[in-house]
């Protein structure tokens, strides 16, 4: 699925929405009650894949106040420290805000679609766009080597933007809107001539998948950051000709805002700390092969050039390792070479697996091949891990241990596994892996996979963990 596919369901979904309230409302503005249903339901969707998996999200924000903290906004290294230290004290919080964030995705967005004081829900909406805007702007435009002023001024022009959504009266966002659009066209000519003499080099990209819709659709960086700017035309809309939302179940819509207000954030609250995400896009769902998922599906074309400068005038051009063998070295000089992508192939999904023992020998291969089961525990920080959790896997592993059930554990190698595990008496093997595919097969910290021939046959949250022997009797007794 691509974000065409999405932009076309939405807008089917917003159109049947925009003829059943014609029967039943009968909007001043046919173009502003399609642009209503149409955001409005592109929110709810948006906000609904993320809310299966908020620690998802959660990860994604992390990256991108770690991205900010590494930029040089202050060359006083005084200054430096304090801006690295205010993102990190921020990421601290980054589970919290997402929850919040995709609550309020879900909240305004069915508040859109009955029409629930409009200009503030608007607004709101409005502000929550121009934000993932500066975000999405962010990750593709880095690519054009941003420097700090433009950073500044796309921050300063963003704060200008979402100020027009809280204005009073629509004169007053009228000109608003003026003034923020002369600032934009001036922010635009200055990128313009910034990227005239940068050009754009996807490997400067910053935090390259934003999670607009989490792991539903992964988008390319521009792809995300133009369906961005289209929703701002469309909400920008709708902020101007607030007074055309017609709202419906007149007399019922407080009640109704307060249940979906429970439901959104009771759904993120339960798939962050009672449980793993009630659907998973990831590619370690249960079910899946991981082995098969490990393995390229059609490798990419790529052709060698050459890049050579002409000696009389200076021109650079381009050949293929074809072209050397006739090429007149006398008349021109080598200067780089790249590779040029003739077809991107089918890659595997899952390419930042390696989970090594103490000695540094590779334990992923041996694993997803074992036929038999195998219970793998899974802490991606054993200093934020739930260590009372570490009590019921004990015991679910001298269970292991007794039955000949592979039992261990896979973690970042921080320093701290022998005092970790000497602490709380872990008698079964730990391994070390990356924090990021960790975070991904499980949204828990610690959490429990149990895996055979390579599958993944079930995982639990560590709030439910099972016993060892309802575990034996579900599966490893059965013929």
């Amino acid at each position: 699925m691509t974000v065409y596919h999405i932009f076309g369901y939405v807008g089917a979904a917003a159109l049947l929405l925009t003829i059943l309230r014609y029967f039943l409302a009968r909007p001043s503005s046919l173009l502003v009650c399609y642009l209503q249903n149409f955001v409005g339901a592109l929110f709810i969707f948006s906000g609904f894949v993320k809310a299966v998996d908020p620690l998802g999200t959660s990860y994604k924000m992390h990256d991108y106040f770690t991205a900010f903290a590494a930029e040089k906004f202050f060359e006083n290294a005084r200054y430096l420290a304090l801006y690295g230290n205010f993102w990190d004290w921020v990421g601290s919080f980054s589970t919290p805000m997402a929850i919040f964030m995709i609550a309020a995705e879900l909240f305004f967005g069915f508040m859109l679609l009955i029409g629930w004081k409009p200009k503030f829900t608007v607004a709101i909406i409005w502000a929550l766009t121009v934000f993932f805007t500066f975000l999405t702007g962010y990750t593709y435009l880095s690519g054009y080597s941003l420097t700090n002023a433009f950073m500044l001024m796309s921050a300063a022009v963003m704060f200008i933007w979402v100020l027009i959504g809280f204005q009073p009266s629509d004169s007053k966002k009228g000109k608003w809107t003026l003034l923020s659009f002369a600032l934009l066209l001036m922010l635009i000519a200055f990128f313009m001539s910034h990227a005239s003499t940068h050009p754009f080099d996807e490997g400067k990209m910053k935090v390259t998948d934003c999670g607009c819709f989490g792991d539903f659709i992964k988008l390319k960086p521009w792809e995300t950051f133009w369906k961005d700017v289209i929703l701002d035309a469309m909400i920008l809309l709708l902020l101007l000709n607030t007074k055309h939302i017609r709202p419906l179940l007149e007399g019922k819509r407080s009640a109704v805002a307060a249940l979906a207000g429970v439901v959104s954030l009771g759904l993120c609250l339960y798939c962050v700390y009672w449980s793993e995400p009630i659907i998973d896009f990831r590619p370690y769902k249960i079910g899946n092969d991981v082995r098969e998922l490990r393995k390229v599906k059609q490798e990419p074309k790529v052709e060698m050039l050459f890049i050579y400068k002409n000696k009389a005038t200076g021109a650079e051009k381009e050949f293929t390792v074809s072209d050397l063998s006739t090429l007149n070295y006398s008349e021109w000089d080598y200067k780089d070479r790249k590779d040029k992508v003739l077809d991107p192939g089918i890659p595997a999904k899952i390419t930042n697996l390696y989970i090594e023992n103490d000695e540094g020998a590779q334990m992923a291969d041996s694993i997803l091949n074992n036929p038999g089961y195998s219970l793998m525990v899974v802490a991606y920080n054993l200093n934020k891990t739930h260590e009372a959790a570490f009590v019921k896997l004990n015991a679910i592993a001298s269970g292991c241990d007794k039955a000949g059930i592979d039992f261990f554990a896979v973690t970042v190698n921080d320093g701290h596994i022998d005092e970790f595990r000497h602490r709380l008496q872990t008698a079964y093997p730990f391994y070390h892996a990356d924090e990021t595919p960790l975070k991904t097969i499980i949204r828990s910290n610690p959490g429990l996979v149990l895996l055979k021939d390579g599958v993944v046959i079930n995982k639990w949250h560590y709030r439910g963990l099972p016993d060892f022997e309802s575990l034996n009797q579900q599966y490893f007794s059965q013929p």
